[in-house]
């Protein structure tokens, strides 16, 4: 194998390792823009989650107000029934 073949060989390898580089650059900026992309929507999901917490809270006093009404009004409906069959107590 004379000189120039060898360096004609070497020059090849040379080129196909800057052409992996370049590749693996472009795989690396492409994962870099992913995981931004990702960031972003772990963001989202993060306010997402804290409305959804609020909306819950809310749901959840309106459960609590909603279930004192109706106790409320089941003790009324005993104090009238005691009061038509009896007379005694009083009328709510």
């Amino acid at each position: 194998m004379t000189d120039s073949e060898k360096l004609d060989l070497l020059l090849t390898k040379i080129d196909k390792l800057a052409a992996e580089q370049a590749d693996t650059k472009k795989k690396v900026e492409n994962l870099a823009v992913e995981q931004a992309d990702m960031k972003k929507k772990i963001e989202k999901l993060a306010l997402e989650l804290t409305k959804t917490q609020s909306d819950l809270y809310k749901i959840d006093r309106k459960i609590d107000n909603t279930y004192g009404v109706a106790l409320d009004a089941l003790a009324a409906t005993a104090e009238n029934r005691r009061w038509l069959e009896t007379g005694t107590g009083s009328l709510i």
